[in-house]
């Protein structure tokens, strides 16, 4: 079967969402542009009636694609699930450190409930804050509203939404990259695992931290696109088009509930 190429909806975007999904500058559209094409990436110019400068995302795609990227190299044989920060902590609407997440959370539940039903193992990891860790006393500088987060694993509350089992395992950590301070490489490898499906918050943080480090484990990062959020959109889009290109397999939600029942058949 022909894998499932994912994709956002094509869209026209501004000079300045285009220049960051192609990583140049605004001044540099501007200047390639010539009889409404970019040159060198072949992207064309669309103008809208008063004048301003649009691009067509799938446009975009194809230049990434035709220059070698976004290649595909779906499921192994053994998948393990990877919820990341599914807390109350992330998603209590009383946290500074929350998003609007809801339906996130609900594709999420069902992601969960379909590893349970096909025997997938399902690892929740979940950040604290650490006030004596001389690293995030840096990176509070940036995200003040780390301080919020729970001082201890013990006081972390799983989603209620999420309906947890016995042998699902728990891992804590107090940096984007789990793998830096937890033992989830050894977890994986007891499970031999070959396939990361990789849930959770945020999409330009944790997920897209993690999409980058499993591939150098000789592990699949699989990312289930409704099945992860951020607090900003644009660095929603903007981070798992380029997870997509470079990192990982971003792929609709239902492509990898559909393959965890067929791997259960099998």
């Amino acid at each position: 079967m022909t894998p499932y190429i994912w994709r956002f909806p094509t869209i026209l975007v501004s000079i300045n969402e285009a220049a960051k999904l192609l990583g140049v500058s605004t001044t540099t559209l501007r200047r390639l542009e010539k009889n409404s094409v970019v040159k060198g990436y072949g992207v064309q110019v669309y103008y809208t009636p008063g004048g301003q400068r649009r691009y067509s995302t799938e446009e975009i795609e194809q230049y990434f694609k035709h220059r070698g990227f976004s290649g595909r190299f779906g499921f192994g044989e053994r998948p393990v699930l990877l919820v990341m920060d599914c807390n109350t902590a992330f998603t209590s609407k009383e946290s500074p450190m929350h998003g609007d997440w809801d339906k996130e959370v609900g594709h999420i539940r069902d992601l969960v409930s379909t590893a349970h039903q096909t025997r997938c193992p399902v690892i929740y990891s979940n950040s604290y804050f650490q006030e004596d860790d001389q690293a995030l006393q840096i990176f509070i500088k940036k995200v003040p509203g780390m301080e919020a987060l729970p001082t201890s694993p013990e006081s972390i509350q799983l989603d209620p939404r999420i309906k947890a089992k016995k042998s699902d395992v728990y891992i804590y950590t107090k940096y984007f990259s789990v793998y830096s301070d937890s033992n989830l490489l050894g977890i994986l490898r007891e499970e031999r695992c070959d396939t990361l499906i990789i849930a959770g918050f945020s999409t330009s943080g944790a997920v897209r931290a993690m999409a980058t480090e499993t591939i150098q484990h000789a592990i699949r990062p699989i990312i289930p696109a409704e099945a992860v959020g951020d607090r900003d959109e644009l660095m929603h889009r903007n981070n798992l088009a380029d997870i997509d290109r470079k990192f990982g397999d971003v792929m609709p939600i239902h492509e990898v509930i559909r393959h965890l029942h067929t791997r259960s058949t099998r």
